[in-house]
């Protein structure tokens, strides 16, 4: 877990130990990533699920076939401007699995309904500083719900 805090208080359940995040990184660096984002659209002041968007702009166009590749395209392709916007380039990457969920509002009968998509590749670092800034973030929304969080490794060093 990453946290702005520096030592959680303490618990007589939990015995916490921390140890401090802060990565060397440098400009052209390679990094393998593992990612779950929530990749929404903002139309007409509604925010909206990309891959269903996507989905149904295909429809739209009278194309039914390969909807799934065209929903992995544009899932990429945010991944992709997320990057621009915060200091990667995308290598290689995957659109492992889509999900739509749904979790109850505690004492509510109110469903919050979100999707979710699992982004695993490789990334080189064009700007250290901005990078580490938005992977302390959270890339996209319901990051409440565990979206958001980006998992980094070494990567190879091609």
């Amino acid at each position: 877990m990453s946290s702005p805090q520096e030592q959680p208080a303490a618990s007589a359940i939990f015995d916490v130990q921390t140890r401090p995040f802060a990565p060397t990184l440098s400009a052209g660096q390679t990094l393998r990533f593992n990612l779950r984002a929530n990749p929404t659209i903002c139309k007409n002041g509604k925010r909206h699920d990309l891959l269903m968007e996507a989905k149904r702009q295909r429809k739209t166009q009278g194309d039914s076939q390969d909807i799934w590749s065209y929903q992995q395209q544009a899932a990429l392709a945010w991944l992709a401007r997320q990057g621009e916007q915060n200091g990667f380039t995308l290598r290689e990457t995957s659109v492992d699995a889509y999900r739509q969920q749904q979790i109850r509002r505690e004492k509510s009968r109110q469903m919050i309904q979100f999707s979710s998509v699992d982004y695993t590749g490789v990334l080189v670092i064009n700007d250290p500083v901005l990078f580490l800034q938005r992977l302390a973030q959270g890339y996209g929304k319901s990051r409440a719900f565990g979206c958001g969080m980006m998992m980094i490794k070494p990567g190879d060093s091609e």
